[in-house]
């Protein structure tokens, strides 16, 4: 995972939910979702064709608390699986962001994100300076950059796979 990236915006609003924006609930109880497709699905509810546009490298842009609701991993699967680089919100759910980091999808809170952008601008984003900048208006937006600790998760490509290394070092 790289520190410093940019990408294409896609923006949505306030209180995407986990299991009615982010992942359709009932799709996923009738068993729809086979083999852990979830990127075929993820944000259909509010954008059916959301699966179809976003690229790898992509950046998800959100209001006011994001991933509220459960706490389900499959709508974060899905946006992996959809090769997001990142989502930067206004506010997000805590058990949202414990679940993006645990899953090693960057995620950053950043207030004033959605006066700064709109749908497909390029961002460049600085997870360790703090920095997103909008590259189509030059506009600058600082964030208070993620703890060493939870970058050395993400750069692991997760929790699970940074516990891996850790007790192969031998630190744990």
């Amino acid at each position: 995972m790289a520190r410093k990236f940019k990408g294409k915006v896609w923006v949505f609003g306030d209180n995407l939910d986990v299991d009615k924006e982010i992942i359709p609930f009932r799709e996923r109880e009738l068993g729809l979702m086979k083999d852990g497709n979830y990127g075929k699905w993820v944000m259909t509810p509010v954008d059916p064709g959301f699966p179809k546009k976003v690229k790898k490298g992509d950046i998800l842009v959100a209001g006011t608390n994001m991933g509220c609701g459960h706490g389900h991993y499959e709508g974060i699967i899905g946006f992996n699986q959809c090769g997001l680089a990142c989502i930067i919100a206004e506010s997000v759910d805590r058990n949202f962001f414990k679940n993006c980091i645990n899953l090693g999808l960057p995620i950053i809170e950043c207030e004033g994100i959605n006066k700064m952008v709109k749908e497909g601008d390029v961002l460049e984003v600085s997870l360790a300076d703090g920095k997103i900048k909008n590259i189509n208006t030059g506009a600058v937006c600082n964030f208070s950059p993620l703890p060493d600790f939870l970058m050395e998760i993400l750069e692991s490509g997760g929790l699970e796979p940074y516990i891996t290394a850790e007790i192969k070092a031998g630190k744990m």
